[in-house]
């Protein structure tokens, strides 16, 4: 219970640094910086249009979410794991993480919707249901969703970005869950 505690005081300190840090000039400048592309980008779309000024009919959250979230594979993993630690963050609330996970998970499945809907359709059913129920929460279900999208590319050498350690590495992972042992190193 002290270091829940700890950790609220630590997060609330945080965040208000964040908003007296970003209410300062050079504050605006590099938080102005970092966003505006972002709303740039949502403003420019036809579903930030009608998000904004009420032109025509209201965008749905996954429309909206398609224009913001990000498309390349490792930002893609980088938001798919920070989905999956916020999702198994209700562990650190015993009870009340529960009660938690009913406002998390239609908002992981809109999420899980817009980046993964395209590859793997059920998903967001698979992820509804494992944040719904209790004690389902250890499954990382949008890294699944990242790596039913970007684990062929790897493995058919698609990608000339992917480093050959991270081959290797995929190769390596998907051999020893075929074969339920684990291989030795080369």
């Amino acid at each position: 219970p002290a270091v829940l505690v700890a950790v609220t005081l630590l997060a609330g300190a945080v965040v208000s640094g964040g908003v007296l840090y970003s209410s300062t000039r050079s504050g605006r400048t590099q938080v102005g910086g970092t966003l505006g592309p972002m709303f740039e980008h949502l403003l420019g779309s036809r579903a930030g249009q009608s998000l904004i000024y009420e032109t025509g009919p209201r965008p749905t959250p996954v429309s909206v979410c398609r224009q913001i979230l990000p498309r390349g594979m490792w930002s893609k993993l980088f938001l798919s794991l920070l989905i999956d630690l916020v999702g198994s963050s209700s562990y650190l609330l015993p009870v009340v993480g529960e009660g938690l996970d009913l406002a998390w998970a239609p908002t992981q499945t809109i999420l899980i919707m817009a980046m993964y809907d395209s590859t793997t359709p059920n998903l967001k059913y698979v992820s509804f249901i494992e944040e719904i129920l209790p004690f389902t929460d250890v499954v990382p279900s949008a890294t699944i969703g990242w790596a039913c999208e970007f684990v062929p590319v790897i493995l058919n050498n698609n990608s000339n970005s992917v480093p050959s350690e991270v081959k290797q590495a995929v190769s390596q992972l998907v051999a020893t869950a075929s074969s339920g042992m684990p291989t030795s190193q080369s």
